[in-house]
């Protein structure tokens, strides 16, 4: 595994220097670079060359920053948040649900890169790197020129549909994901192939509306299994299998104030298998889930973030509308439905309480509504989950964050209610440098 690790680190190295050194190519490197440079007409300064030389390589390679984020971790949970969670009465089982080790935890390191293709498109694309694997978590293309506020990007992408799914882990304010786009997605949230197409309003407040076309591959809301050798009756659908809608509205406030507002829709094909070793059943149908979201800020006029305020929150509800395709344990109920309704929410806020400092307080509810009617016609309602988590953060530089957190929750798995405590103390490390964050 350590071997793998380093062949793909030297791999992404020699990659950027090849780039670079390609444009250079000769016997003097340094003569080839100064001669490239008065062709493109760019004047040296002869007082400081350092920086013409450096803007030079610069221009011939993208943007380029590693984020390395790691924690230690513990909980009192009898078999471990990650079993817990992938187990939630309503929305388990989860697929890949997130969780901790006790211990020291590597999240992940995430390799950024960005450029300007041309005129006309920009180009970026993340790595994540974590102790098991390797992933491209985003491979992205946009426009830079379309005409009436028109923007189009395509590519692997986290989808924009709210705030807290289109950021990274380390742009959260908390070292967790929201508990209800934990359960409804997966840890890693709703990212997908496919195309995005946003249109920016004329109009005196902000007002961007998108819809994106994606492949359909989350396996919790939107996943696809397909015909096999099983016989499990599931048809084959070509993508794309999931589309999207949203807006963001921003009305102009007075000072040092910001809010945003969002609506968003996503509707798709969904396919899903049960066999718990007593009952089984394949099942085909749509999946669903809607919601809004909002954030407000403060920008206090003081020096490194003291008096700054945010507060962020999302609602968002998912409905699973499938027939029973196949069972071998109940062929009887073949052709019946099933009908999951789940739903969720969290609010959270932030204070700057001195320069670099920050406290925050996290309210997450998942569950007020919480059923299923199963393809024998009966009906099942589950308990409410929740969880409160505070946390301080101290950010020396912005390129490093230290944040000591603290969860208290109660989940419902099997029918039972379980509490459970976890300490987190995170440090985030950037280095390069790392494109500004979205509002």
């Amino acid at each position: 595994m350590v071997s793998t690790y380093q062949d793909f680190i030297v791999a992404i190295v020699a990659a950027v220097l090849i780039g670079s050194m390609s444009a250079f190519a000769g016997d003097d490197p340094l003569q080839a670079m100064l001669n490239q440079i008065r062709e493109q007409d760019q004047p040296i300064s002869v007082a400081a060359p350092s920086s013409g030389l450096a803007s030079a390589i610069q221009s011939l390679n993208p943007d380029i920053s590693v984020v390395i984020d790691s924690m230690v971790h513990s909980d009192d949970a009898r078999r471990g948040i990650g079993r817990i969670l992938e187990g939630t009465d309503g929305f388990g089982p989860v697929r890949e649900p997130g969780g901790f080790d006790d211990g020291f935890n590597l999240r992940e390191a995430e390799l950024f890169l960005s450029s300007t293709v041309d005129p006309y498109f920009r180009a970026y694309t993340s790595i994540v790197v974590t102790e098991d694997e390797a992933v491209l978590e985003e491979a992205v293309v946009q426009t830079t020129g379309l005409p009436y506020g028109l923007q189009l990007k395509g590519g692997k992408f986290l989808s924009e549909f709210s705030r807290s799914n289109s950021q990274h882990p380390h742009d959260w304010d908390f070292v967790d994901r929201p508990l209800v786009s934990g359960l409804i997605f997966g840890d890693g949230g709703l990212v997908e192939k496919g195309a995005q197409l946003s249109w920016l309003a004329p109009t005196p407040f902000h007002l961007l509306l998108g819809t994106e076309v994606l492949q359909g591959e989350n396996e919790n809301m939107f996943g696809y299994l397909g015909r096999d050798d099983s016989d499990n009756a599931l048809r084959d659908h070509g993508g794309p299998r999931l589309w999207l809608q949203w807006a963001k509205f921003s009305p102009r406030l007075p000072g040092h104030h910001e809010t945003q507002f969002g609506l968003f829709h996503g509707y798709g094909r969904h396919q899903d298998e049960w066999d718990d070793g007593i009952n089984d059943g394949w099942f085909d149908g749509h999946s669903r889930f809607l919601g809004t979201d909002f954030v407000y800020k403060y920008d206090a006029p003081h020096a490194y973030g003291k008096g700054d305020v945010t507060v962020q929150g999302e609602y968002m509800y998912r409905e699973k509308d499938l027939n029973l395709k196949a069972s071998q344990s109940s062929p009887a109920l073949v052709g019946n439905s099933r009908l999951d309704q789940q739903d969720g929410l969290y609010l959270q806020g932030t204070y700057g309480f001195a320069p670099r400092w920050r406290a925050g307080l996290r309210w997450d509810h998942v569950g007020l509504t919480n059923r299923s009617r199963r393809p024998d016609r009966t009906t099942q309602r589950f308990g409410e989950t929740h969880r409160l988590s505070a946390m301080v953060d101290f950010s020396p530089t912005e390129f490093s964050r230290l944040r000591l957190q603290v969860n208290r929750g109660e989940y419902f798995v099997d029918g039972d209610r379980e509490e459970v405590y976890q300490v987190f103390f995170q440090a985030l490390f950037t280095l390069g440098a790392h494109g500004a964050h979205k509002f």
